[in-house]
């Protein structure tokens, strides 16, 4: 009953903090759906302008987000376009889609950037087909995560940040007139406020937009961003053909519906960001604490397997906690196992440490703020008195349990080799003499069953 009371204090304190972030995020969109009108001045036209530019801003980060290396190519082929003046002066075609490309805020900043040119389009393109093609493969995905995919990450996230800070070296932001306040700029065009303006500076309120803007798409781009990758690499480490080319293809479908969007409709483009970020913040824990597992135990297993096959595990692995490190300095074993059922209140597949030094052997779970939770393994054992604890070892992974499953703990199968290490360490019987007999006792059952004669109808 507790437990149920502290979940809904949970929800309800996150569903308050999402709310609060969904109106303020929603302050922008509905300033820049009204628009500044006819009857407002040059510095409020000006303010509606670097609000579009911001919201398009914020937009771009959540589709860099799906995917960052499509998003830089999209962007490098619209600033392209934009820019049609200079590399296709005589296309009628270029120019006309230039000139409706102009009306959207967000790609007449991205005409600025240094990648808006065919030749940066060109390479950008073929990088992001690249791209598409190593992640549609479950083992090229296992090999690019640590390597390729990080680059890729920071690259997607330096652009939409230097996409909110444009309105700082650029000062023409009312130069063109952005969708929805035409009108007014024209009228403020021809009472000459305009030119009263265009040479100033950013305003207060600019820096403002951008502090803003930049910590919301840091937050957002890294939360969807994780988010995404980490749903690739648990589809990555499924054992089924052609669900990593399922999923390219949804995320592909899934890219170009927000890039038309941000074009043809800005403001459900930014409404859309918005549910997508909230979504990728209420996801970022779940999906996390499951691609860690599978991360570590089978992504990790097998890539050790390819690069380090010669190379014997470490019993104090080096990414322990350093938290955990400075509490135990002369441990003696570190490794790492992952929460099924039982031990205490925690998620399934909540990642812990299985740690010995001369004071004893414990389970601990490393928390981000708070104090390391430490169970001591004789607390573990008290706690399943009078039930035998086995080391289950199979081709995908080594299992702690009980025979009833009510205690389950999972450690990736590169353990292998300190079995009886572990076994004689936490007190530990092979479970395997106990499966052959389950498994023989379901054979006689069946064999039972066959053998017994149907019931005489009546």
């Amino acid at each position: 009953m507790r437990q149920l009371e502290t979940n809904k204090t949970t929800l309800r304190r996150t569903t308050g903090v999402f709310s609060a972030l969904l109106c303020l995020l929603l302050i922008p969109m509905v300033s820049l759906a009204a628009g500044p009108g006819s009857t407002y001045s040059a510095q409020t036209t000006r303010y509606a302008t670097d609000l579009a530019i911001y919201a398009g801003a914020f937009s771009t980060a959540v589709t860099a987000s799906v995917n960052p290396t499509a998003t830089m190519a999209v962007l490098s082929i619209l600033g392209s376009i934009e820019n049609a003046a200079i590399y296709s002066p005589d296309s009628v075609f270029f120019n006309t889609i230039a000139d409706f490309l102009n009306g959207v805020p967000i790609v007449r900043e991205v005409g600025k950037l240094q990648i808006a040119n065919p030749y940066a389009a060109v390479f950008l393109t073929l990088v992001a087909v690249a791209m598409i093609v190593i992640h549609s493969f479950a083992e090229s995905k296992i090999v690019s995560e640590i390597s390729i995919d990080k680059l890729d990450k920071l690259i997607g996230y330096i652009c939409t940040v230097t996409i909110s800070l444009l309105p700082f070296v650029t000062n023409d932001a009312l130069e063109k007139d952005p969708p929805g306040i035409k009108a007014g700029s024209n009228l403020v065009r021809s009472a000459g406020m305009l030119a009263k303006t265009h040479d100033t500076g950013p305003e207060w309120y600019t820096y403002v937009l951008a502090a803003i803007t930049v910590v919301a798409i840091t937050i957002v781009y890294y939360c969807v961003y994780t988010c995404v990758n980490n749903l690739e690499v648990i589809i990555a480490a499924i054992p089924v053909k052609g669900t990593s080319l399922i999923w390219q293809l949804f995320k592909g479908a899934l890219h170009i519906v927000l890039v038309i969007l941000q074009i043809f409709a800005p403001v459900v483009s930014f409404v859309v960001s918005i549910i997508l970020s909230i979504i990728g913040i209420i996801l970022f824990r779940i999906l996390a604490r499951a691609a860690a597992y599978y991360k570590d135990v089978y992504i990790s297993t097998v890539i050790a397997r390819i690069f380090k096959r010669n190379e014997p595990v470490p019993r104090v692995e080096k990414h322990v906690p350093l938290k955990i490190r400075k509490l135990y300095p002369d441990m003696e074993v570190g490794m790492a196992v992952y929460k099924f059922t039982g031990l205490a209140k925690m998620p399934k597949r909540t990642k812990l440490w299985l740690v010995k030094d001369n004071s004893g052997v414990y389970i601990i779970r490393n928390r981000l703020i708070r104090k390391p939770l430490i169970i001591p393994w004789s607390n573990v054992q008290k706690q399943y008195e009078g039930k035998k604890l086995y080391m289950e070892s199979c081709m995908r992974f080594l299992r702690i349990r009980t025979e009833d499953k009510y205690l389950e703990l999972i450690m990736s199968v590169r353990y292998k080799p300190e079995t009886e290490m572990l076994c004689e360490m936490l007190g530990l019987e092979d479970f395997a003499p106990v499966a052959k007999e389950i498994k023989e006792n379901k054979k006689l059952k069946r064999k039972l069953r066959r053998s017994d004669p149907a019931p005489e109808s009546v």
